[in-house]
């Protein structure tokens, strides 16, 4: 895969000095200008791509202990993700089985069970009803049918994924090749170091777009991101789902990563890991996480609707070692850095969102360069369901001859 991905390179930049657009690649329709700025598709989402996808929903280090929980609201529906005594990681709605009252109230916590405030019906940390105030008033009920109801959760690695619906998958058919490919990353070792958010004024989509193209560099990080980064080397891999990976060569082939530690020591790149060390390896986990990864650590960006024209990005810090520490200098500059180029982009979005809503936006062509933007909306369609789409807002499928399984 790596050799292949070197020729791939290769291969790119030549046929960018040249000019040429790829022969076998067919011109990409334009994306209709609807699905970002009209209401009912934004429902037709609401209603199929978030209840149904497997959805990044936190980290274990956030719950190291029996008990510790996390309510997490994401996906549209309040759950509370905790683990239990015997140490699972599981999650229920945020519903008590008696008149709907919240099990708990506060973002993070521990607790040795799930009591509704309301009415004190208690649950146990694997949702079955143990007590119920004045039981005898409620002749024939039987508390094994009254527990409460699950939710679906898997863990990639120390990633915890949340899936609302009963019928989903498992984790790793949704994730495909990249559970396997990812697997050098060590995502079994990755430690939780910092996160933090930003609200962006526009469409989630557009959004998530932004971070899978580098056609963008050189005009809205000129001193940045362009400085470091070949965009015409950009070697792209679609896969099925929406999923996809970008490899964007360093300018001077060097292994510039983040081996550096808090203590002035600097890490060796292992053999294997040639590409990780000298180019971006970036992924797009399909709905909303883009990831650009290294060697020892990275960020995660994850993107959550908030309206059709807003939405959060939280960006989650991930490390390998004992150099976990988002205090020292080395990690505040670090994250610094990366907000400043997180600013430059950000910056260019809300402006975009306010001219989409104009009549002067009929749709948005896309290049070969922005392919991966393409097999993305191809997957949103799959999510909600051609049936569902309206015609003048849906995406042709063509990508199916260059998905790689």
């Amino acid at each position: 895969m790596i050799e292949r991905i070197e020729k791939n390179v290769r291969a790119e930049i030549a046929r960018f000095d040249r000019g040429e657009h790829p022969v076998d690649f067919p011109p990409l329709p334009e994306i209709p200008a609807g699905r970002y700025v009209d209401p009912d598709f934004f429902a037709l989402e609401q209603q199929n791509i978030w209840s149904k996808s497997w959805l990044f929903a936190g980290h274990v280090d956030e719950l190291p202990g029996k008990g510790d929980f996390k309510l997490w609201r994401d996906a549209g529906s309040p759950i509370v993700i905790i683990r239990d005594q015997s140490g699972e990681i599981k999650g229920f709605f945020n519903t008590c089985r008696h008149r709907g009252g919240p099990l708990v109230r506060e973002d993070h916590g521990t607790t040795k069970s799930l009591l509704c405030k309301y009415h004190c019906w208690n649950f146990d940390l694997d949702g079955r009803l143990l007590y119920v105030p004045d039981e005898h008033e409620f002749p024939g009920l039987d508390k094994s049918a009254h527990g409460l109801i699950p939710v679906k959760i898997a863990l990639w690695g120390n990633w915890i994924f949340a899936n609302l619906d009963p019928d989903a998958g498992p984790l790793e058919e949704f994730l495909g090749p990249l559970r396997q490919e990812m697997d050098d990353l060590g995502p079994d070792r990755l430690r939780l170091v910092e996160k933090h958010s930003f609200d962006i004024a526009c469409n989630w989509k557009v959004a998530v777009d932004a971070f899978q193209e580098v056609y963008h560099l050189k005009h809205i990080h000129p001193a940045t991101v362009n400085a470091a980064l070949d965009h015409r080397g950009a070697s792209m891999t679609l896969y099925s789902g929406g999923h996809s990976r970008m490899i964007v060569p360093h300018r001077d082939g060097s292994a510039a990563r983040l081996s550096e530690k808090s203590d002035g020591t600097v890490r060796t790149s292992a053999p294997e890991h040639r590409i990780t060390s000298s180019t971006s390896r970036a992924y797009n986990i399909f709905p909303n996480v883009v990831t650009p990864t290294a060697e020892f650590e990275w960020p995660s960006l994850i993107f959550w609707p908030t309206s059709i024209g807003t939405c959060r990005m939280d960006v989650w810090w991930w490390g390998q070692s004992d150099d976990c520490d988002p205090t020292t200098e080395l990690w505040q500059t670090r994250l610094a850095n990366f907000d400043t180029i997180l600013g430059e982009d950000m910056e260019n979005l809300g402006w975009v969102q306010e001219s989409m809503e104009t009549p002067g936006f009929t749709g948005v062509p896309l290049s070969y360069q922005e392919r991966r933007i393409y097999n993305f909306h191809e997957a949103v369609d799959e999510m909600i369901g051609a049936d569902l789409i309206p015609r003048n807002h849906a995406v042709p499928k063509l990508m199916k001859p260059f998905i790689e399984t």
